[in-house]
């Protein structure tokens, strides 16, 4: 024994014990710091969740108080409410419409303006305006009245100045402010939401600032306004005002060429056919770059920050992160992950699926629905090797009929549809 421990090798050995002992140890530890951390993204995506809910609550309570029903953002549209909550614009990106309303308290006179301007503006122009019919008289930005029949004239010389806008009405002008506001928002890329969306009368792309203001003035003057009368939840008689207009006819493909670069790129780094890429967007969210669904999901392709976000990060950059909806907004960060997730699907869950068309039949519902829905709508298990299996001996046609008819969801089976038809225009 005493010539053991004095030998160099008992201290090697010794060694070799203490470093095994060392590294044990250590696995130990960073088995423990991977599991903490786990947790802790865990335990934020948990939060997150029942604080949207929450948050989502008390808006909707707080605008039911007020309005007659209550509007909020889905993956195809987008509301924006003043922070007092008396005004709202609804863009349906899919529909390619745009909706105005605000809301006036039955004591809050709409006439108001109208009043103040002929008291102001009644001995000094020698006008007695009660004598003249107010449906044939046109307000315009210099605060005259003019006969219809030069209205179009006088709108169009006066659109041109730098003056601002003089309204009869104080839902006009309520209208107005709202108008200009959406004209003007951007999203979390800082383009305009809806940037080359509307078209002037001289045919050009109205742009935030003095376009913007013109073509609010010729909504409010050409379209016809609706008014409703109701008794709030908090027991207030109001009055909603509202106008709508459209987009360009080929608004969507105009918000499409804005995202086509970064689809297209993305697509490529994980070997999807971008075409596909284009149609899974297009059916997601109308290419809307604020898309929110109750789910919930978020941006362009509509990512969910607990599954599909975090499985795609992963994927990506090989670590665990939590990613809130302020991340997922960003057009280029959702296109990336969108891009990513359609790659793992297919070269990871279905990599032995042997056709590249079979294998993104299967994707493209995966992307909807996940991937062990489809494997069950196939074979009645979760599981993906059977499902391989039998994927590789059907034809394409065969698998996407069958696909159409056994996806447990109808919702899944729609988009199915609508994806593998809209792809061809991206071709």
């Amino acid at each position: 024994m005493y010539f053991l421990k004095n030998s160099p090798y008992y201290f090697l050995l010794l060694g070799i014990l203490v470093a095994q002992d060392s590294f044990e140890d250590f696995k130990r530890k960073e088995a423990m710091a991977f599991e903490d951390l786990r947790n802790s993204i865990e335990s934020d995506y948990n939060n997150f969740v029942l604080k949207e809910k929450r948050d989502f609550q008390e808006f909707k309570k707080n605008v039911e108080e007020k309005w007659m029903n209550f509007k909020y953002s889905t993956s195809t549209s987008y509301v924006s409410y003043d922070k007092d909550l008396k005004a709202r614009s609804i863009v349906d990106f899919d529909l390619g419409k745009v909706t105005v309303e605000i809301i006036l308290d039955d004591m809050e006179d709409d006439e108001s303006l109208n009043l103040e301007f002929d008291k102001k503006n009644k001995t000094k122009f020698g006008y007695f305006f009660q004598d003249f019919p107010k449906n044939n008289l046109l307000l315009i930005s210099t605060g005259f009245l003019f006969y219809n029949q030069n209205a179009d004239r006088i709108n169009d010389e006066f659109s041109r100045s730098n003056t601002k806008p003089i309204f009869q009405n104080l839902s006009d002008k309520k209208i107005f402010k709202k108008l200009i506001k959406i004209l003007s928002e951007k999203d979390d890329s800082g383009k305009p939401i809806l940037k080359d969306q509307l078209i002037g009368k001289n045919g050009k792309a109205i742009s935030p600032g003095k376009s913007a203001e013109i073509f609010a003035q010729e909504q409010i003057k050409e379209n016809k306004k609706t008014v409703n009368s109701y008794r709030a939840k908090d027991g207030k008689i109001r009055n909603m005002f509202s106008i709508d207009f459209n987009l360009r006819s080929d608004h969507k493909e105009t918000r499409g060429d804005l995202y086509t670069k970064e689809i297209f790129h993305q697509s490529q780094r994980f070997k999807i056919d971008p075409a596909i890429a284009m149609a899974v967007t297009e059916t997601e969210s109308s290419f809307n770059p604020n898309a929110t669904s109750h789910i919930p999901a978020y941006g362009l392709m509509q990512l969910v920050p607990v599954s599909g976000a975090r499985d795609a990060y992963q994927y990506v950059y090989n670590k665990d992160k939590f990613l809130g909806k302020r991340y997922l907004y960003k057009p280029q960060n959702n296109i990336e992950l969108g891009c990513a997730y359609l790659g793992k699907i297919r070269h990871v869950y279905f990599k032995k699926i042997e056709d590249d068309e079979k294998a993104m039949i299967c994707t493209v519902a995966a992307y909807n629905t996940g991937v062990g829905n489809v494997s069950k709508a196939l074979t009645n298990t979760t599981k993906i090797s059977p499902m391989v299996k039998k994927v590789n001996k059907m034809t394409s046609n065969k698998l996407y009929n069958t696909l159409l008819t056994d996806l447990e969801h109808q919702e899944t089976r729609d988009y199915l549809k609508k994806v593998w038809s809209r792809k061809e225009k991206y071709n």
